[in-house]
């Protein structure tokens, strides 16, 4: 994903941690966002016991407490399918973004063999993903595939 330094960094849809602490390792801020609280206490939790410090709001995306265009990265893994308004949020994560800033999703977009496609989150079609986001003010730049995985990243339209 590139992260440096001195990013600052959002995991949307952070639930326990479990890509909030290896980000906040590297980046200079990291912001941990999530629709549950009970998830946001466990991710406090487990970044006080990895002693690392990340900043955690409380939200579904449609509206997002942080100032225009002072991030870096926001990350989704396996939650976009879950956003209601698409949109909405895709309008917030275009506010809050630096203007050089990119936007990582990561979706399940194929299900191989019979237990695949019992277990894990579902499968999103990648013209699904892509169309929504260029639709708002994204651009796709990069796309990678991991095993059943897409991982889409995007920036600003300038």
């Amino acid at each position: 994903m590139g992260v440096r330094n001195q990013d600052t960094v959002i995991d949307f849809g952070c639930g326990p941690g479990f890509y909030t602490i290896p980000l906040a390792r590297i980046a200079a801020r990291t912001v941990g966002i999530d629709i549950s609280e009970k998830m946001l206490q466990r991710a406090a939790q487990n970044c006080k016991k990895d002693n690392v410090k990340v900043k955690f709001i409380h939200s579904d995306g449609m509206s997002i407490n942080l100032e225009d265009e002072t991030v870096d990265l926001i990350i989704l893994v396996h939650v976009f399918h879950e956003i209601e308004d698409k949109e909405k949020v895709l309008r917030q994560f275009a506010r809050v973004l630096k203007p050089s800033g990119r936007l990582a999703i990561v979706e399940r977009t194929r299900a191989e063999g019979f237990l695949s496609k019992k277990f894990g989150p579902p499968v999103m079609e990648y013209e699904e993903v892509v169309h929504a986001i260029t639709q708002v003010d994204f651009t796709v730049i990069e796309v990678d595939q991991d095993g059943e995985d897409s991982v889409i990243i995007s920036s600003r339209k300038r």
